[in-house]
């Protein structure tokens, strides 16, 4: 895959979301290597897709066994 950001000419529908990305507006363009004839477009911040994902930190970490009583 191949990805892309350009500027549309023609509104198009983002692929994640499914809300209408508007011409003049910039977007991510994601065509297939081996089927050129697949398109996809993606909004650059793309209102359904998932936030920046937080780091797990656990509330109580494991200590080493050598550092437990």
């Amino acid at each position: 895959m191949s990805e892309k950001t350009v500027t549309l000419h023609t509104p198009q529908v983002c692929d994640i979301c499914g809300h209408r990305i508007r011409a003049g507006e910039k977007c991510r363009l994601i065509r297939d290597d081996f089927m050129p004839m697949l398109t996809f477009f993606e909004h650059l911040r793309c209102p359904a897709d998932m936030p920046v994902k937080q780091p797990n930190h656990p509330e109580h970490p494991m200590l080493p066994a050598s550092c437990n009583p």
